[in-house]
C-alpha cells in the first residue's frame, strides 16, 4: 500500500505553488489598501508590514518549491545539483526568518489592540503610529538575530554514489560545527518549540480572550445606555475581525508547535529543519503555514466594510 503522504509529495509542488500565488497577490493587496487608510491608525499600520511579512513568506516558500519539487524531485536524490541545494538551503532559511517575524508582528498587532480597546486612556499616548514604526523596527532585528541560530546547522556536501553510473550528487548534511555540538540541534528544537511556538500561540490565545472579555462587557454596557451602537460595533467588529486573524494562527501553527516541541525531546535525531526539507508529513504541515500566510485577505474582506470600499476603488481605478 502507497503512504498518502508520499502519494501527496508528487502533487505538493502544484498546491503549494497555487497557494502561495493567491497569498502572494493577497497580501500585497492588503499591504496596498491598508496603506492608502486616510486615518491611518496603529494597529492598520502594522497590518501592512504584517502582509508584507506573510508575501515575502510566501515567496520564499516558492522559490523553495519551484527548485525542489519542479526543477529537481524529491524523490530522486540524483537530481540534487549543488546551486539547486544552495537554493532550497537558503530560501528556507529565509521562509522561516519571515514566518517568525508574521507571527511577532500578528503578536505586536494583538498587544496595541488589547491597549487601544482595554485602556484608551493610556492608548492615546503609548498606542501611536511612531510607537508602532519602533515596535515594528524592534521585532525586525529580533526576529532576524534570533534566526540567524539556525544558519550554522546545515551545509551543502558533495556524496559519491557508489552504483554503477559513480555520480555524483549534493546534500544538505550537518556542518562540522553540529557534530561537534551535540546539545546545538536539541537547543534549536527548543527555541524554535517553545520561543517561536508555544509562547506565541498562548500569548495570542491570552490576549483574544481577553478582548472578547472585554467586547462583550462593553456591548451589555452601550446597550444598558441610550447610545447609537453604530460607533460601537464598527469598533467591536474590527477588533473581532484581528481576534479571528489571530485565532486562525493559532489553529493553523499549533500542530507543528506541538511536533517540534516533543522533537525536543529526540535531540539531534528529530531536527525539525530536516523533517520539514525531506518528509511527506512534514509537506502536510508546510500547507498549515501556507494558509496562515495566505488567508488574511479573504478575512478582510469577509469582516471590514472599510476594506471592501478602499478594495472596490482600487479595482475600479478611482
Amino acid at each position: 500500500m502507497v503512504d498518502p503522504t508520499l502519494l501527496y509529495r508528487r502533487y505538493h509542488g502544484y498546491v503549494s505553488s497555487l497557494i502561495c500565488l493567491t497569498g502572494i497577490v493577497g497580501n500585497v493587496v492588503s499591504c496596498i489598501v491598508w496603506i492608502r487608510k486616510k486615518s491611518q491608525k496603529p494597529t492598520f499600520f502594522i497590518l501592512s508590514f504584517l502582509a508584507i511579512a506573510d508575501a515575502l513568506c510566501l515567496l520564499m516558500f516558492q522559490i523553495y518549491v519551484v527548485c525542489f519539487f519542479m526543477m529537481m524531485s524529491p524523490n530522486d536524490e540524483e537530481t540534487y545539483t549543488k546551486a539547486g541545494m544552495y537554493i532550497v538551503m537558503i530560501s528556507f532559511h529565509l521562509f522561516i526568518a519571515f514566518h517568525m517575524l508574521s507571527t511577532w508582528f500578528t503578536i505586536t498587532m494583538m498587544i496595541f489592540r488589547y491597549i487601544k480597546i482595554v485602556k484608551p486612556t493610556l492608548a492615546s499616548k503609548v498606542c501611536t503610529i511612531t510607537r508602532a514604526k519602533i515596535s515594528i523596527a524592534v521585532v525586525t532585528v529580533m526576529v532576524l538575530l534570533a534566526s540567524a541560530a539556525n544558519y550554522p546547522f546545515y551545509e551543502v556536501q558533495k556524496i559519491n554514489q557508489g552504483n554503477a553510473t559513480n555520480a555524483t550528487i549534493y546534500f544538505l548534511m550537518p556542518t562540522a560545527f553540529t557534530k561537534s555540538h551535540p546539545e546545538y540541534p536539541t537547543l534549536l528544537l527548543w527555541i524554535y518549540g517553545v520561543v517561536v511556538k508555544i509562547i506565541p500561540i498562548m500569548t495570542i490565545v491570552i490576549l483574544c480572550g481577553l478582548i472578547i472579555c472585554h467586547i462583550q462587557n462593553a456591548k451589555r454596557r452601550v446597550q444598558d445606555i441610550s447610545q447609537s451602537l453604530t460607533s460601537a460595533e464598527t469598533y467591536n467588529q474590527t477588533s473581532l475581525m484581528l481576534t479571528v486573524i489571530a485565532f486562525i494562527y493559532v489553529l493553523t501553527e499549533l500542530p507543528i508547535g506541538i511536533m517540534s516541541f516533543i522533537s525536543g525531546f529526540h535531540g539531534d535525531d528529530g531536527h525539525l529543519f530536516y523533517f520539514l526539507l525531506f518528509s511527506g508529513v512534514g509537506d502536510l504541515l508546510d500547507l498549515c503555514t501556507l494558509v496562515n500566510s495566505t488567508v488574511n485577505v479573504f478575512v478582510y474582506i469577509c469582516m471590514s466594510g472599510e476594506f471592501r470600499r478602499i478594495f472596490l476603488k482600487m479595482i475600479k481605478c478611482n
